[in-house]
């Protein structure tokens, strides 16, 4: 897929960084894919032409490191070299010329129970669950200005803010307002998808909305699949925004991100919840 860069984002240096980056990468043989706010923004506003709500100007990229020494050895060439500066209360931020952050967050064998820790100082470990499964069932490539890099779909982009916000609730407000944000769109995204594939959706009691949840439901479960306790993490995460007793204001904060009432914002869940049965396994 090729998309003009300044579709995706016209503010910032973007290319420079991204080829800063590509170079460091490639000497350490790193495989790579881009998350985070810019991921959103290459399907929304590149693919779709539907500028988001919310704009950041930080870059985020899932790294596939086999231990911490290849992190400290690719963040002081990336220093060295390519013109970054670190972050000294976050080991897992550098910092470029024009002050653009990039999140690099590491994941594959260096990880212990899903949690990825480096050396440096300040913040030094970081829970990376789902990173691994998104980027081997839910990345595709793109190519841009003769950069070809991989980019997480909006399936997977929404298991890791599930993951994201339910960590550090108080802290990730803006998950949920990217989440609601991309079911209210994800109809129209997937429209011709859904139809040829997933007929069975419509109903005279579904909306559109609700047939998109549980389409994206089917989506997200096909990519946990295999992984019985990310299944359980990212169900346990719905689940709870449905329940009276043990919630944690899910329903509340998707309703109040998409201006839905709790109801509906609760059915919006439970097709979601649906559609991971019915493709997890």
């Amino acid at each position: 897929m090729k998309i003009p860069f300044n579709k995706i984002r016209s503010e910032g240096n973007y290319k420079e960084i991204l080829e800063a980056l590509e170079r460091g990468f490639i000497k350490f043989g790193i495989d790579f894919y881009l998350v985070g706010a810019t991921a959103r923004d290459v399907w929304m506003r590149g693919v779709h032409e539907k500028p988001p709500k919310r704009a950041t100007s930080d870059i985020d990229f899932g790294i596939m490191i086999k231990d911490s020494y290849i992190f400290d050895e690719l963040k002081d060439y990336l220093i060295a070299v390519e013109g970054f500066v670190p972050f000294k209360e976050n080991a897992f931020i550098l910092i470029w010329k024009d002050k653009t952050q990039v999140d690099l967050i590491p994941f594959g064998e260096l990880e212990k129970e899903g949690v990825a820790t480096v050396r440096g100082t300040g913040f030094t470990s970081m829970n990376v669950e789902g990173f691994k499964e998104v980027f081997e069932q839910a990345s595709e490539e793109i190519q841009t200005e003769g950069q070809r890099f991989k980019v997480c779909t909006l399936p997977g982009k929404v298991i890791l803010k599930l993951i994201a916000w339910d960590d550090r609730p108080e802290m990730r407000g803006d998950d949920i307002d990217d989440i609601a944000e991309i079911i209210k769109n994800y109809f129209h995204f997937n429209s011709d998808a859904i139809w040829e594939h997933h007929s069975d959706l419509f109903t005279d009691d579904n909306e559109l909305d609700e047939i998109a949840s549980q389409y994206l439901g089917r989506e997200i479960g096909k990519i946990i699949s295999g992984n019985e306790k990310l299944i359980a993490r990212v169900k346990g995460i719905l689940e709870k925004g449905l329940s009276d007793s043990n919630s944690n204001n899910l329903d509340e904060l998707i309703a109040s991100e998409s201006y839905e009432t709790i109801d509906y914002s609760r059915s919006l869940i439970s097709h979601i919840l649906a559609g991971i049965n019915e493709t997890a396994n």
